[in-house]
C-alpha cells in the first residue's frame, strides 16, 4: 500500500495556505525569468494555480520537447522556492505527478529514453537557478507581492506587475535556446 511521505508541517506565515501559493509561484516565475521567458500572468487563487510564460514552439518536435521541458523546469522552481522558504513542499504536491507525467512524455519523444534521467537533468537545471543567491533572496520578496495580490482579491495578476517586481530583483535577460541558458548555470 502506498503512503504519501511525511513532510514537517509548515509553521509561521508558511502555515497560511495562501502564503505558501505565493511562495510557491514565486519559484515559477523566478524559474522563467532565469530561463529568459516573459511572465503573461500568475492565478494563486482560486485553484489551480497557474504561472503562463512564454513558452511559443515553432511547430516541430524538438521546439515542443523544450516547451515541455521548460514547463518541468517551472514545476521544479515552486517545489524548491517553498522548501528554501517553508522548509518543506506540501502546497502543490501534485506537481510531482505532472512532472513525472511530463518527464515520460519528452523521454517517449527525445533522444533520451529514461525519463528518470530526464527527470534527474531537469531537476538539476532548477536547483541550480536557486544556487544563485539572488534567486534565493528574491523568493520572499516576490512571494509577498503575490501574497498581497491575493489579499486585495485579485485573481490573476497581470505578467507585466510581476515582471515589474521581478526587476527589482533579478535582472531580466532576453530568451534565448534555454539549453544556452542551462550551460550557463553550470550544467554540461
Amino acid at each position: 500500500m502506498y503512503t504519501e511521505p511525511v513532510c514537517p508541517v509548515p509553521e509561521g506565515r508558511c502555515a497560511e495556505q495562501a502564503f505558501r501559493l505565493a511562495v510557491y509561484e514565486a519559484g515559477h516565475a523566478l524559474t522563467a525569468r532565469a530561463l529568459g521567458l516573459r511572465i503573461v500572468s500568475v492565478r494563486m487563487l482560486p485553484r489551480p494555480p497557474v504561472l503562463v510564460s512564454d513558452k511559443a514552439f515553432g511547430g516541430d518536435w524538438a521546439s515542443f520537447i523544450e516547451t515541455l521541458e521548460i514547463r518541468i523546469i517551472e514545476l521544479f522552481g515552486g517545489q524548491i522556492a517553498e522548501e528554501l522558504a517553508c522548509s518543506s513542499a506540501t502546497c502543490c504536491s501534485g506537481d510531482v505527478a505532472r512532472i513525472d507525467e511530463l518527464t515520460r512524455l519528452v523521454a517517449g519523444l527525445g533522444d533520451e529514453k529514461d525519463h528518470e534521467v530526464v527527470w534527474d537533468n531537469l531537476e538539476d537545471v532548477a536547483q541550480k537557478i536557486f544556487a544563485e543567491q539572488k534567486n534565493q533572496d528574491a523568493v520572499i520578496p516576490l512571494a509577498e507581492f503575490l501574497y498581497q495580490r491575493v489579499l486585495d482579491g485579485e485573481e490573476i495578476v497581470d505578467g507585466e506587475a510581476v515582471e515589474f517586481e521581478l526587476d527589482k530583483y533579478v535582472p531580466f535577460a532576453p530568451k534565448k535556446n534555454w539549453m544556452d541558458r542551462v550551460f550557463s548555470f553550470g550544467r554540461g
